[in-house]
């Protein structure tokens, strides 16, 4: 089974992705949630090292965005420093947008449909939400206030509710009630919708496209 399972890196990554949206919540509530936490986004960080390395990007910019971003975790978890929390989350969401290129890449380098490129479709989306999540998380960081929600409005917004905005807007649903107040915080959510709508365009319609040649042939 787990051998199964390493012949198909996206399929780990999304895994990952997903088990650590399910948990967070359950998690939050307990004292070593942050360090937890970051347990499950530097396993996430391993796996899209290890899904890029397979795809035709250069693969030395995703070392030199996630060993540095380790590093600062690391230091945070240790020393409970916001400002190693900035650059940590900072390199992750840089590092995650660079996955999704890879994926991208991984699935236009050929004109064959495999089951492995079939979860990098679901995959990428994952990885650009977490991204922009992250993103979402330095911004408030940095501009407190900059993100507000229906729910305690003056309180920083929690992981999860970021990774719902995330999602809302990569998919182009748009609950509102978590809401962008800061010029930078509309920038970032301006930027993921235009990579969401584009994303959706280019893998449906690529999917589509050899579905239909796989059929002729």
């Amino acid at each position: 089974m787990m051998k199964k399972l390493f012949a198909y890196p996206s399929l780990l990554l999304l895994l990952v992705q997903l088990l650590s949206i399910l948990i967070n919540p359950l998690l939050e509530t307990t004292k070593f949630h942050q360090v937890i936490f970051n347990c499950f986004n530097l396993s996430a960080l391993a796996l899209a090292v290890w899904v890029v390395n397979r795809s035709p990007v250069i693969n030395w910019v995703s070392w030199l965005l996630a060993v540095p971003a380790v590093l600062f975790s690391a230091l945070y978890v240790a020393f409970d420093h916001v400002d190693y929390l900035i650059w940590a989350q900072s390199l992750e969401s840089a590092m995650y947008i660079y996955t999704a290129i890879g994926l991208v890449m991984y699935m236009f380098n050929d004109h064959i449909i495999t089951r492995d490129e079939l979860f990098a479709s679901a995959a990428t989306f994952t990885v650009l939400a977490w991204g922009f999540a992250l993103a979402y998380s330095v911004c408030q960081l940095l501009y407190p206030g900059s993100i507000i929600g229906t729910l305690n409005p003056d309180q920083p917004r929690s992981w999860v509710e970021l990774i719902f905005l995330s999602f809302s807007i990569l998919s182009s649903t748009g609950y509102g009630d978590v809401i962008l107040i800061h010029p930078v915080a509309k920038v970032i959510g301006t930027f993921q919708m235009f990579v969401g709508l584009m994303y959706m365009a280019l893998i449906v319609s690529r999917l589509v496209t050899l579905t239909n040649a796989v059929h002729k042939n």
